[in-house]
């Protein structure tokens, strides 16, 4: 992949993190910050967070936004397990980091790990379960658990880490209950700026109907400050920490206006966003639920790899069709969709043409990609409602009213939707809004 396409990728973080503040933008922080505990009140309910660190880190800051954000995509990438559990090499870490791979990166990164996995959060009535439509309280480790297989020869870094992450995370991601980042504002970004942006985006999404974000935000001074891990309470050294931050957004493009009104502790500040991100074609999205793979990452992959989604999924299916049993079939899935056109798999039907003296592949063939069989249906309700809503919502269906239904009616309307002409859609369509309202 070339750089420019990296920068183009779009990430995904669970909204929580940067709603809550978890993770200060603080590049450095005092040598004994090694806790800290604040309260609020969210819709008139008191809520409190309370994140203790161990004393040989500090609580996580700065790099740590970066690393927790590379971890959150590798989850996706590798098709969300759901026992949260992933694998990946310090090198491709400190790649989707925007690090060098030298040895005090390395060290950097190790550290950046240890810190998330050895602090312990405690959130009274403040994280969102997305899949259970409340606010709860919980309390886990961003890093659940951490396990380093190092090269003898390796001093500077691990041959393989695995990572738990913790499932009121994951579990929040595979429901959707995410927001999208800009690699390429990450990579026009420094530290804090990156950490900034991602917790003003994170704040200008409705935490309920997480889809829907605002073009404008006011926010207290102190209430950002909270949000962002800025620790003073002095309005003054706030105000120096964000203002070099503004200047970097608006020079990004990310804000067109900040305006600061009021006195000391009482400021207001008032943004105005730049251009959203696009939301991902729907039938590029079908074609990758159809091959089982779960809604979060295949609404990733087509927006990351829009011109490669069609073709891709047919050659993985095409595959798949001659009796090969990937290991994990979703991460297989995906990976010929983004490896697809750079010869790293073969179509099955297309063997080598000779024209004379040479040997030249075949044309790749175009396959018609069949319908799901029933077992490659989601296999609970909630999973079906969740990808007909997506795949619909320009025709105003909600997974609210979806979930009303039997398994059976959602598993017939999922057969009837993906990969049917729009005339077909059509009328499927009416006849779900009709059982909609007699439910």
């Amino acid at each position: 992949m070339t750089k420019q396409a990296e920068q183009e990728l779009v990430l995904r973080e669970d909204l929580n993190v940067g709603h809550l503040g978890l993770i200060s933008i603080q590049r450095k922080i005092a040598a004994d910050y090694a806790s800290w505990k604040v309260s609020f009140n969210r819709a008139g309910i008191p809520s409190e967070i309370e994140c203790n660190g161990a004393q040989k880190y500090g609580v996580p800051h700065g790099i740590d936004n970066d690393s927790y954000l590379a971890l959150q995509e590798l989850y996706i990438e590798q098709g969300c397990p759901e026992h949260g559990l992933i694998a990946f090499t310090m090198y491709r870490l400190l790649q989707m980091c925007g690090l060098d791979d030298t040895g005090a990166n390395r060290r950097m990164m190790r550290e950046s790990l240890e810190r998330l996995s050895a602090t312990q959060y405690w959130i009274s009535g403040a994280w969102r379960n997305h899949e259970e439509d409340d606010w709860v309280t919980v309390g886990f480790r961003l890093i659940e658990k951490l396990v380093f297989t190092r090269s003898r020869r390796d001093m500077e870094g691990a041959k393989l880490i695995s990572v738990t992450l913790p499932r009121e995370l994951t579990r929040n991601i595979r429901n959707g209950y995410f927001k999208p980042v800009s690699t390429a504002l990450l990579r026009q970004l420094g530290q804090p700026a990156r950490a900034a942006y991602r917790v003003l985006d994170a704040l200008r999404h409705d935490p309920v109907q997480h889809q829907d974000r605002a073009a404008t935000l006011q926010i207290t001074l102190m209430d950002l400050a909270q949000r962002c891990g800025i620790a003073s309470d002095k309005p003054d050294k706030i105000r120096r920490t964000l203002e070099p931050i503004h200047e970097n957004l608006i020079k990004a493009e990310y804000l067109s206006e900040v305006k600061v009104t009021g006195r000391g502790k009482k400021q207001l500040l008032s943004y105005v966003f730049g251009q959203a991100e696009p939301e991902p074609d729907t039938g590029l999205v079908a074609l990758l639920v159809a091959l089982n793979v779960p809604l979060v990452a295949a609404k990733k992959a087509a927006a990351d790899y829009p011109q490669s989604v069609q073709d891709g999924a047919a050659q993985a299916r095409a595959i798949l069709a001659r009796g090969y049993k990937p290991q994990n079939h979703v991460g297989f899935v995906l990976d010929v969709v983004r490896s697809y056109g750079n010869g790293k798999y073969a179509w099955p039907d297309a063997p080598p043409q000779i024209n004379g003296n040479s040997v030249t592949a075949a044309p790749q063939a175009k396959l018609r990609i069949q319908d799901p069989a029933p077992e490659d249906l989601p296999v609970s309700a909630g999973d079906l409602a969740r990808t007909l809503a997506f795949l619909l919502r320009s025709e105003g269906v909600r997974r609210e009213d979806l979930v009303q239904l039997p398994l059976g009616v959602l598993q017939d309307m999922h057969s009837r939707i993906l990969g049917r002409p729009q005339d077909e859609r059509t009328e499927t369509v009416a006849h779900l809004k009709a059982l909609l309202a007699l439910s």
